[in-house]
């Protein structure tokens, strides 16, 4: 079998390696092994080769958007800016079969300005003639991708901070969504409002057109999908799936591939779409066009150990990627939904990710970098085609709530806390009492006089109950991180988190009072700010929240 391929065997792993492993992931050298209590067996993924071509640096800020058309990157931070980037065309690139010298570099014109808080999304037109950009300022600005010259802005009619944006595959179309719960279409020529589609109860995290622009997805940080009629519908919900990831729903992406199927002798489309969230899942899901419409679940894909923040299917559909809290890239095959890669190249959270059409992938993270990574259009082609049946697909997490008496035993000795199995199975503790332990049951029940034990247990407890407080948890014991939910006038946690003129986050009483004192620079730009209006920042709030649970 070619080196370049992604090759898998089983191997049976005694008891005593498996309960060593703990579902740790190790990498060494080329190799992922990825080891399951539950199945017992070790799988070697071999890596092919992908390599990091170029890290393009100037955002000030975390970058939170990227997106390609041939040859042309766009990216977009919290520091206001977009930049556009051009890849450098080798002049002795003649032969197609050899490896490609790849280089981008920085539009003349870039980057754009015109924002007046951070930038949370950019999407290209599908003729790549324009370039839209939507930020927390409320407005979605329309350039033109050749030159960055600013074209039209448009904005919803409260003026939310808007969180997505994309196009529809003829380019007639774009949809918006943001802090008001409403997704809003419109008519890329006349810049006006086609419909207004309202039924979420949460900020909208991610938007998708179906490949023929027939239909549109929107997600939230409620968790919920919904699907609506793109061209003749009347804003209401086709269909729709709540608690499609129950700690909300972070990105979200539709296939290029699908099947047009005969129903009635009308042809309809089947379409694969998928979604991340604060789970730690990617969801892959079948939006049923028939007549009933239907979203139903495919799979889930196992393979982070962070919250996934976003996912884009490469432009052939044979890869999805994901990128995620806990600073890594993940290939997936969508199709049978293995692993392929797990890709390391960003010190912190990495927030998007984009497919060029001659396999790049650009990743973009709160280190403030883009990392472009070079996929040989071979290696890749072969590794989609290759028969992988000899993959075992991971299990799914058991649920905490289903575990019996004997699973709380293990867990305990996970924690080094065995001492505590026999008093736990005494007392008939499995998943559902665990739950509703607490200081003083573990203290007078249990007779754990050890404080610093009794708060492992109730923090690991914790963890169960919300996955994403344990990765919250675990990020902001970088210092970095936690100076982040400090407010920077008086360095202690913000409780009431807003955003000012400079795009920086303060403590609401802080600020204002900086304001009202007559101040009109920025505390930390020392620059003039151009208004003194406040956005709250809701996202940071909520991190905030668990952090201080």
């Amino acid at each position: 079998m070619d080196a370049g391929l992604v090759t898998a065997k089983t191997l049976k792993a005694s008891a005593a390696t498996v309960k060593k492993a703990e579902e740790a992931v190790v990498a060494a050298e080329n190799q992922i092994f990825f080891l399951n209590l539950c199945c017992r067996f070790i799988i070697i993924l071999t890596m092919c080769d992908v390599e990091i071509v170029q890290v393009l640096e100037g955002h000030a800020s975390d970058v939170m958007g990227c997106d390609f058309y041939n040859g042309c990157l766009a990216t977009c931070s919290g520091d206001k800016n977009v930049r556009i980037w051009f890849q450098k065309l080798e002049e002795n690139e003649i032969d197609l079969d050899s490896k490609r010298q790849i280089h981008f570099y920085e539009a003349e014109f870039s980057p754009l300005l015109g924002h007046t808080y951070g930038v949370n999304c950019v999407r290209f037109s599908p003729f790549g003639t324009l370039l839209a950009s939507c930020s927390t300022d409320g407005r979605v600005i329309l350039w033109n991708a050749q030159d960055g010259k600013k074209l039209d802005e448009i904005r919803h009619l409260e003026g939310p901070p808007i969180r997505v944006c994309c196009f529809s595959s003829a380019s007639a179309m774009f949809a918006t969504g943001g802090d008001d719960e409403k997704v809003v279409l419109w008519d890329i020529a006349t810049k006006s409002v086609i419909r207004v589609l309202e039924g979420h109860e949460a900020m909208i995290t991610a938007l998708a057109f179906t490949p023929d622009g027939v239909f549109l997805l929107s997600c939230s940080t409620a968790g919920e999908i919904m699907l609506w009629d793109a061209r003749y519908g009347h804003g209401k919900c086709l269909s729709s799936v709540t608690n499609a990831h129950d700690l909300g729903i972070l990105g979200c992406d539709s296939s290029p591939q699908y099947e047009a199927v005969s129903e009635n002798g009308f042809l309809v489309g089947n379409y694969t779409i998928a979604t991340c969230g604060n789970d730690d899942f990617v969801k892959l899901w079948c939006v049923e066009a028939s007549s009933t419409k239907r979203i139903s679940l495919k799979n889930t894909l196992e393979g982070h150990s962070g919250n996934v923040i976003s996912c884009r299917f490469s432009c052939d559909g044979k890869i999805l990627a994901s990128t995620g809290g806990d600073r890594v890239v993940i290939l997936w095959n969508p199709k049978t939904g293995e692993a392929l890669q797990k890709l390391e190249g960003h010190n912190r959270y990495v927030t998007c990710c984009a497919f060029s059409n001659s396999a790049l992938l650009a990743t973009g993270s709160n280190d403030k970098t883009v990392v472009l990574w070079n996929l040989d259009k071979t290696s890749i082609d072969d590794l989609s085609k290759t028969n992988i049946k000899e993959f075992k697909i991971l299990p799914a997490k058991k649920s905490f709530l289903s575990w019996t008496v004997e699973d709380v035993r293990s867990w305990l000795k996970s924690l080094n806390l065995e001492e505590f199995s026999e008093a736990f199975s005494a007392n008939s503790i499995d998943g559902k009492e665990l739950m509703y332990l607490n200081h003083e049951n573990l203290l007078c029940i249990f007779k754990i006089d050890n404080l610093g034990k009794r708060n492992k247990i109730l923090r690991e407890i914790q963890h169960l109950k919300n996955p994403l407080w344990q990765h919250i948890i675990s990020e902001i014991e970088d210092e970095t991180a936690l100076n982040e939910f400090c407010c920077p006038i008086t360095q202690e946690v913000m409780r009431d988190p807003v955003v000012a003129a400079d795009g920086y986050s303060y403590e609401k009483q802080a600020i204002e009072e900086w304001l009202e004192n007559g101040k009109e620079t920025s505390p930390m730009t020392n620059e003039t700010l151009a208004h003194k209006i406040l956005v709250p920042n809701h996202i940071l709030a909520q991190l905030i929240q668990k952090y201080t649970k």
